[in-house]
């Protein structure tokens, strides 16, 4: 039972990327497309913690509803951008022990684009020495892990920020708490101490203020806008993980070999 995250503006009805990489898996395996607000600012119908935690919400209950009617069925979770930040969240959920699903039942998780990859996840492409946006999820995945990849092409920002891009990571960590989830807090909490100690090992409060000062934001800002105009987050169809493979037939090939 396959559980498709859309990223934002996406939905259901058009789940965008996500239907070449659940596309002819099979009389075997169904297909659900999750629905949920997909947004992310306040002035539509839900700022992205909020929008975020309706994903995980609604993917949560679809995957007990079909566990109730049929307790074999194996679950796997895809997403994409904010779909695989939901799809991540519960994944780690379910791997850490913190959801009704067990961890047996997930046969596997595709997440494309993750603003909250870590260096933990496995990783499938080339390799990256930043994290996402959102920063690295506390626990992981679990006991999902083994069972769990990551695809993030190098200059997708949402995916893969520096983590000496200070700016940058303090505007997704108040994306993520935009609308906190209490069963995040921990989470929240790990991720500001992150930022703040690595901000303390620059030096004393004039290198702090450098650090966050308006030369590096606009550094990061520039940074930001050429990633908006190069177009990358949305270049999965053609990003090759592996010689020959695009991202969406590496994942497409993964959904088909778990039926």
């Amino acid at each position: 039972y396959v559980l498709a995250v859309p990223g934002t503006w996406s939905n259901g009805a058009n789940p965008g990327l996500l239907a070449e990489v659940t596309a002819g898996l099979g009389p075997e395996t169904r297909v659900q497309y999750v629905g949920y607000d997909a947004t992310a600012f306040p002035w539509e119908k839900a700022i992205y913690g909020k929008s975020k935690a309706q994903a995980v919400a609604n993917t949560t209950g679809l995957a007990l509803q079909m566990l109730r009617r049929c307790p074999g069925t194996r679950i796997v979770l895809v997403g994409y951008s904010q779909g695989a930040d939901a799809a991540g969240d519960l994944a780690s959920e379910i791997g850490t022990g913190r959801a009704a699903i067990k961890p047996g039942q997930v046969a596997g998780v595709v997440l494309i684009a993750d603003p909250r990859r870590s260096k933990r996840d496995n990783l499938v492409g080339p390799p990256l020495r930043g994290e996402g946006s959102g920063g690295p999820r506390l626990d992981s995945m679990g006991w999902v892990l083994p069972r769990a990849f990551t695809i993030c092409e190098p200059t997708d920002v949402y995916c893969n920020v520096p983590r000496d891009y200070y700016v940058t990571r303090i505007v997704g960590y108040l994306a993520e708490t935009s609308d906190p989830t209490p069963s995040q807090i921990g989470q929240y909490q790990a991720e500001a101490g992150a930022i703040l100690a690595e901000l303390l090992t620059l030096g004393g409060p004039g290198e702090i203020v450098q650090e966050l000062g308006d030369e590096r934001a606009r550094e990061q800002i520039r940074s930001f806008n050429r990633f908006l105009q190069s177009g990358s987050h949305g270049t999965y169809r053609d990003f090759e993980v592996r010689p020959g493979v695009t991202a969406v037939q590496w994942a497409n090939r993964f959904l088909a070999g778990l039926a």
